[in-house]
């Protein structure tokens, strides 16, 4: 395993290789920034608590489920005013933004004859707002969010979407991609990266120093 401190420094590590596939979320983008936009939407159903946003992010720095803690703490937990905010989280129009340079990257990947991926964890829904949000769709060759191959059953570590991926990338190219001609760069050493050295790819490591997985 090839471990980057940058996103930027991948390229680096790619010879030899087809394709590149990228997780998303912390790999290609904040995180954090995702959590905060999330957070901002919430406070703006909450107006009678002061500094919402602030507190929730406190809260979720400390571990703990921000959205419980601030509406005990504030007195007005209801299960209906959680499940307005969870509700609220989850669909809200992100605000959030590609690392430094990955753009950059990605065209100059794209023009250099690298097919790109992402495989990502996560409800369908958010993981499709997020990659809209960065503009993803346009960056990159294909797309799979795990959940929609069949539940979380198929989220990493299952090998499903790492086949599925190689295939796809195949078809777009008109030319058959051997696992050994693929890469996985992810920030998650605990699920990324069992599937795509089982498979036989190389697996790039993005030790993301403000990660949430950090």
């Amino acid at each position: 395993m090839v471990k980057i401190s940058s996103i930027l420094e991948l390229e680096g590590h790619i010879g030899g290789l087809h394709a590149v596939i990228f997780d998303l979320d912390d790999t290609l983008y904040s995180e954090r920034e995702y959590v905060r936009s999330g957070f901002s939407a919430i406070a703006k159903i909450l107006p009678e608590i002061q500094n919402a946003e602030e507190k929730l992010y406190s809260f979720f720095e400390s571990g703990k489920q921000a959205i419980d803690e601030l509406l005990i703490s504030e007195n007005i937990y209801s299960a209906e005013l959680q499940e307005k905010c969870l509700c609220t989280y989850r669909t809200h129009t992100p605000n959030i933004h590609l690392y430094d340079g990955v753009r950059e990257l990605l065209l100059r990947l794209r023009k250099e004859g690298y097919m790109l991926g992402i495989i990502t964890d996560g409800r369908p829904d958010g993981q499709r707002a997020k990659i809209s949000a960065l503009g993803l769709d346009t960056l990159v060759h294909e797309i799979i969010i795990t959940d929609e191959l069949g539940g979380i059953e198929a989220r990493k570590p299952s090998e499903l979407a790492f086949t599925k991926m190689c295939e796809r990338l195949g078809k777009s190219c008109g030319k058959a991609i051997a696992y050994t001609e693929a890469c996985y760069v992810g920030d998650n050493i605990s699920k990324d990266f069992i599937a795509p050295k089982s498979l036989g790819m190389r697996a790039i490591w993005f030790e993301n120093p403000v990660g949430i997985y950090k």
